[in-house]
């Protein structure tokens, strides 16, 4: 709605080239009494007046270009907020994504749980291991059911966060299809940083809405030195007037005019040299804030493409981390099932064997949010930068590279 508004302020500035027009009508009766006499008159006028605005020093070519530089602002502010929407989403599908897969990294820890405890159990059973094989089995089998639950909720809660973002009610079902693990570690950009942050501040929206805001007040500063000169205007007018004193005297009078007028401050309290000052030092602090926003986009696209790139470096870690977690767990509890090792080295393992999946889902969920906070901060995320398989070239705008 305010870029509607800034649209319809921007057209509604151009109103002052046109000339304005008045009709005024007035209809009155007067009833007078004296000592021994009424009288009853009845007038009527109508009018008519224009006026136009012929120069004033271009107060209102100004008055367009800051209207304009607004306008320009406003659509800016508007991709903004449509990144931080897309942003959002993503955050919220991927959110989504990751309490899904939790739940299946959780099913998969309960199942081996179960299968340590099993296996102590048996064993307990046909006396080959002491009960406390058997507690200490079904207690981590009991600590992997309670974790399950607390990811089933985790996951209903996701989905109910999604499901507001998308303007639905919070128990719709919703889940979103995975992701090809092939695609998720492919650099967007090709790790260009110096260039990214350059490409940031001639494409970040929130930085151009700022740039316009500034040659707004800029403009409106330059109009603002202009109003205590002249301002030549031409008016005229017509009018007739109707005087009905008696039935037998009717008088009616006819009136038209046109004149040039010159307007010019003389005298306005120095408010005209204040209003200048404090505008002058508005500007001054604008500018300023506009080169802290400048070094702002710089740092946020520095710390979000190194932030990526830890991100790549963990998943391709956690990838050898649960090769070996699982390889551990097998063995253990395979020679757990022999009698060649005890219950805590199978324990030991199931805990190296969570921590290597909730570690691998951790640094998966990293990687697709970190990549879209990298495309975000350089301010080129839409529908095509936001898939994890896109490659994009921003020298020749947002899009694939061929």
């Amino acid at each position: 709605m305010s870029l509607v508004a800034q649209a319809a302020g921007y057209v509604g500035n151009y109103s002052s080239y046109l000339p304005n027009a008045a009709g005024t009508i007035a209809h009155s009766r007067t009833t007078s009494y004296g000592d021994n006499s009424k009288s009853t008159s009845i007038s009527s006028s109508y009018g008519l007046s224009l006026g136009m605005t012929l120069y004033d020093f271009g107060q209102r070519e100004f008055r367009i270009e800051t209207a304009e530089q607004a306008f320009l602002a406003a659509g800016q502010t508007y991709n903004a907020t449509l990144q931080s929407t897309i942003s959002n989403a993503l955050q919220g599908y991927y959110a989504l994504l990751n309490a899904q897969n939790a739940l299946t990294v959780a099913k998969q820890s309960e199942k081996f749980a179960k299968e340590s405890y099993d296996a102590a159990l048996l064993r307990h059973k046909i006396g080959q291991v002491a009960l406390a094989d058997e507690l200490q089995g079904k207690n981590t089998y009991s600590q992997a059911l309670l974790s399950t639950e607390s990811v089933e909720n985790a996951l209903v809660l996701q989905q109910a966060a999604l499901a507001q973002i998308m303007g639905f009610s919070p128990d719709v079902p919703i889940q979103v299809a995975d992701i090809d693990d092939k695609t998720l570690a492919k650099d967007p950009f090709g790790g260009r940083v110096q260039g990214l942050m350059e490409e940031a501040k001639a494409k970040r929206h929130d930085l151009q809405a700022s740039r316009y805001s500034l040659k707004s007040s800029e403009a409106s500063y330059e109009a603002l030195k202009r109003s205590d000169l002249a301002t030549v205007s031409v008016t005229t007018n017509l009018g007739v007037t109707n005087d009905n004193a008696h039935i037998f005297n009717y008088n009616s009078a006819r009136s038209q005019g046109i004149g040039l007028n010159v307007s010019i401050p003389i005298f306005t309290g120095f408010s005209q040299t204040y209003s200048e000052h404090s505008a002058e030092e508005s500007l001054k602090a604008q500018r300023e804030s506009m080169i802290t926003t400048e070094r702002n986009v710089e740092a946020s696209v520095w710390n979000a493409w190194h932030n990526y790139e830890t991100s790549k470096t963990s998943w391709k870690t956690s990838q050898d981390q649960i090769a070996s977690a699982i390889l551990l767990k097998d063995v253990a509890l395979g020679q757990y099932k022999e009698g060649l090792n005890s219950i805590l080295d199978v324990l030991n393992a199931q805990l190296q064997y969570s921590a290597a999946l909730q570690s691998q889902l951790q640094t998966r969920y990293n990687l697709l949010t970190t990549r879209v906070a990298l495309v975000q901060s350089v301010g080129v995320l839409d529908l095509v930068s936001m898939n994890p398989e896109a490659v994009l070239d921003t020298t020749a705008g947002t899009g694939l590279k061929q």
